[in-house]
């Protein structure tokens, strides 16, 4: 038994499940027709994702090249799966609630919301180092390890990441090996999680991993409830020595209520009403539904040579509609808000890297050339709410637990519908074309630079479906990045960074 900071007692069962009696279903969720590619090659190159069962990692997945963390010029926090398992970890909040130099604000209820260095965002997040902007809140049983960036990096991540970003990276089939595990946890609250994990060798050169949880979510809060679901098959395939293919796919469906706390009064929250919910549990709700496409293909052109290439395809489908306290008179009266936002999007993310080993005289380089390419259309709609007392998308209610949100402050029957007043209706396109490279020279044992550069080119257009008007913009930006490490001892290092970042002006919400 586990208890956290906040007093639930956790409680964890594991187990071991026949490994045979998966397989067929393992199987089906992935068909793949392969041909074997003349590579001949065999290579030696440092992996940069930390494999097996033990996951203490010095090396950082985002950084797409070989560099033990402590020869970063930046502040990089890594939390490892045994980490999250022995925690009891449910969400992206609860690690960085103990991860210094970063903080979560509430995300109105439906989003991961990470404050990096007093800079908060909902889009700096990503998975296998590859762009995962869309707002929802993410799942962990199908992680590895939790990188978290401090300080601006565009050179590696383009657009975004001002304060900092965050980097999940996923569970891969491993070859060879059959294990497996599965986790049981259940709250004070009543809300439980169920977690599996099981690696099966399906041939010589393949392997199947399957990962698969399902959350109930309860709380102390009237009316709070949730469920998530999520899946995520997973095949290597060891195309030859030198060459590696990953293929996954993975699917969320997420669906809970949606709690934006209590109104406040000069500046502070009311405490007198901080057991009342401002909410219907009929009309606060949010849904996801997430399909995500991921393929990586690896190549060791030789000991010291390797290209990775990434494609990304991904789709999601996002409802959230709310009530919430707009206004309190500073006595038993609120004004209640609130609106309807669903958004379809559609992402295709393609990006290639060479990593280079080179040795000049007594100086080491490790070079990193890339290039990305992302398309991204977006679809989404806005409805304020519209009541049918006032015609507006404000009414007063007198503070009740619960609430009651069928007669106004006047005692007048009331009721709210969010199809009448469209707010706004929009459509967008973005563009994004990255080219990048990267020098960490090794000047001697205690002296390391590392200096490179991105440019990106950002075109992006909006459609205006309500009023009949369409903008287009393109921006191109250069970010720069160089830094000074010096090495006194082998486990220690001071280091001196400077780089950017940029956030051109690209919808709400992308």
């Amino acid at each position: 038994m586990e208890i956290s900071n906040n007093s639930k007692p956790k409680f964890w069962v594991s187990q071991a499940i026949s490994l045979p009696s998966l397989i067929a279903y393992l199987t089906i969720c992935l068909t793949l027709l392969i041909s074997p590619l003349a590579f001949s090659q065999q290579g030696e190159i440092e992996e940069v994702i930390v494999k097996g069962n033990v996951l203490y990692s010095d090396q950082v997945n985002a950084l797409k090249t070989p560099v033990e963390v402590i020869d970063v010029p930046q502040t990089v926090s890594i939390v490892t799966d045994e980490d999250i398992r022995k925690q009891g970890f449910r969400q992206i909040g609860d690690i960085i609630r103990y991860t210094p130099g970063v903080n979560t604000s509430q995300g109105e209820g439906h989003r991961d919301a990470v404050v990096f260095r007093g800079v908060r965002s909902t889009a700096d997040f990503y998975q296998d180092g590859v762009r995962d902007d869309v707002q929802y809140y993410r799942s962990l049983y199908n992680v590895e390890q939790v990188e978290i960036l401090k300080g601006p990096n565009a050179l590696l991540f383009g657009r975004g990441g001002t304060g900092g970003i965050l980097n999940r990276v996923t569970k891969k089939a491993m070859v060879g090996e059959n294990f497996g595990s599965f986790d049981f946890g259940i709250d004070s609250f009543g809300g439980s999680d169920l977690a599996a994990d099981y690696n099966v060798e399906t041939g010589a050169n393949t392997a199947l991993r399957f990962n698969i949880h399902s959350d109930a979510l309860e709380n102390h809060r009237d009316h709070y409830d949730g469920d998530r679901f999520g899946f995520n098959p997973t095949m290597r395939i060891e195309l030859s020595s030198a060459t590696t293919l990953d293929l996954s796919y993975e699917h969320a469906d997420h669906e809970r209520f949606i709690d934006r706390g209590i109104p406040t009064y000069n500046g502070e929250p009311e405490e007198a009403f901080e057991k009342v919910t401002f909410g219907d549990p009929k009309i606060n709700t949010t849904t996801l539904e997430a399909d995500i496409f991921r393929g990586s293909l690896n190549h060791d052109f030789s000991d010291t040579s390797k290209g990775v290439f990434t494609i990304t395809s991904s789709e999601f489908e996002k409802m959230y509609r709310n009530l919430y306290a707009s206004g309190y008179d500073g006595q038993t009266t609120v004004t209640m808000d609130g609106y309807e936002d669903p958004t379809e999007r559609e992402n295709l993310i393609i990006s290639g890297n060479l990593i280079n080993e080179l040795t000049f005289g007594s100086t080491k380089h490790t070079l990193l050339i890339g290039t990305e390419m992302i398309d991204t259309e977006n679809s989404n709609l806005r409805y304020d709410t519209y009541w049918s007392t006032t015609q507006k998308d404000k009414e007063s209610f007198t503070i009740t637990r619960p609430m009651d949100f069928s007669v106004n402050v006047d005692g007048v029957a009331t009721s709210v519908d969010f199809t009448t007043k469209l707010k706004s209706k929009t459509e967008s396109d973005i563009e994004v074309t990255s080219f990048y490279i990267q020098d960490q020279i090794d000047v001697n044992e205690s002296l390391k630079l590392m200096l490179g550069a991105r440019l990106d080119t950002f075109d992006i257009t909006v459609k205006d479906i309500k009023s009949g008007t369409s903008q287009s913009r393109e921006d191109d930006e250069v970010s720069p990045r160089a830094g000074i490490i010096f090495k006194p001892a082998e486990n220690i290092s001071w280091y001196v960074s400077y780089s950017e970042s940029f956030l051109p002006r690209s919808g709400r919400a992308i």
